[in-house]
């Protein structure tokens, strides 16, 4: 058990430093890998909590940056989205939700490279107020079931021309909302155990060390760098959603 913490502080340490470094990135990295050790559904509660952690810690320090009309949409997509993910979680064969889930990353994805290869450097006009809620619909419905809010909406984001720091600001604000109902309606519907509050607290000296070196690194990330890097988290995330199908 002691060498398993160990594999789960390395992975939390690295995962914590890509989410502050970009803004995503710890559900992707962490989650699968407490999947594996721990084997039962307490790894989703105990990655929320510390994907909660992250973004309680690194959110006043950014609200500055952060595109506060879009982070308006994008947690009035969450209100929509959230219930309706729960309900998905709770009707829908977890294979189908996978699947459309992946097929999610793979657009966004294709919406990325496509702005890199295009150089995109501004803002790209029109990203209207529907669009946006959507977007943020698709993070409630992926964060709650799935506990991966935040690709999706980054890659968005990015494809539009958003600077990295707003891009990052924008999406940890907003998952300090997603990561809030998803734990309020894990608690109220689940239950949070013992074993979560436990893992937790033995993981949170890893997550806050994570943090700091990714703030250290995010300041010396381009633009480009930072772009390849979501499309490098982007193809993780497929990766893990389609073999996860079996």
């Amino acid at each position: 058990m002691e060498l398993e913490m160990i594999l789960l502080m390395v992975a939390v340490f690295g995962a914590s430093a890509l989410q502050s470094a970009t803004g995503i990135g710890f559900g992707v990295i962490a989650g699968p890998i407490l999947l594996i050790l721990l084997n039962n559904g307490s790894a989703i509660q105990i990655s929320i909590v510390l994907n909660l952690l992250i973004a309680s810690l690194l959110t006043p320090t950014l609200w500055r940056q952060a595109d506060k009309p879009l982070l308006k949409n994008l947690v009035a997509g969450l209100a929509i989205g959230s219930p309706l993910g729960l309900l998905i979680f709770l009707n829908v064969d977890i294979v189908l939700l996978k699947l459309g889930a992946g097929i999610a990353v793979l657009l966004t994805l294709y919406m990325i490279v496509h702005g890199i290869r295009s150089e995109t450097r501004t803002t790209t006009p029109g990203p209207g107020r529907v669009e946006q809620v959507t977007i943020g619909a698709v993070a409630g419905i992926m964060g709650v079931c799935l506990a991966m809010p935040g690709p999706v909406p980054a890659a968005w984001m990015a494809s539009k021309g958003f600077p990295k720091e707003s891009i990052r600001a924008t999406i940890l604000a907003m998952f300090v909302v997603s990561y809030t109902v998803a734990l309020g309606l894990q608690a109220g519907l689940v239950g949070v155990g013992p074993e979560v509050s436990g893992f937790s607290l033995r993981l949170a000296p890893a997550t806050v060390l994570g943090v700091l070196v990714g703030q250290f690194f995010s300041r010396r990330i381009t633009e480009r760098t930072f772009r390849w890097i979501l499309v490098t988290v982007l193809v993780f995330t497929a990766i893990v959603l389609f073999s996860s199908l079996g």
